[in-house]
């Protein structure tokens, strides 16, 4: 098992990898980009050589104006395949970072003394009971 210090280590790289990958651009998460010829009643020609590009987002997320989808220009293409690499990358580098800072959490409460030794007395163990040997000969009256 790595030591702290090597999880630190491999934590803070993973960190500026991550900031300098947010640096480079805008990132998309949870979308795809799909392309699909003409339809409806373009002609054979434009369903062959004109291709529609649009972005989709995955179950249960929108876009940020709303929708599920969004039509993107032929010319932008690039652009946004690149924002949706650059997102993969970031959720990998955030799952890899949540799984390092996991580690620490573990190997940090591993060096504390483990409460389940069997030299620990539970709180079901039997107290001693007080057993009164001399009753006191003296009565005091309350009035």
């Amino acid at each position: 098992m790595p030591s702290a210090k090597d999880l630190q280590r491999q934590l803070s790289s993973l960190e500026a990898e991550l900031e300098t990958i947010k640096g480079v651009g805008d990132y998309l998460t949870g979308v795809r980009i799909e392309r699909s010829p003409a339809g409806g009643s373009a002609s054979i020609a434009a369903k062959e050589t004109c291709k529609y590009a649009r972005l989709r987002a995955g179950r249960g997320k929108l876009l940020p104006n709303g929708k599920k989808s969004l039509y993107i220009p032929i010319e932008k293409v690039a652009q946004y395949e690149a924002a949706c690499d650059r997102g993969k990358q970031v959720q990998q580098l955030e799952r890899q970072i949540e799984r390092i800072r996991m580690q620490l959490w573990k190997l940090e409460q591993s060096q504390y003394r483990r409460w389940d030794d069997k030299s620990r007395k539970g709180r079901n163990a039997r107290k001693p009971s007080l057993t009164i040997t001399n009753p006191s000969d003296e009565v005091v009256e309350v009035e």
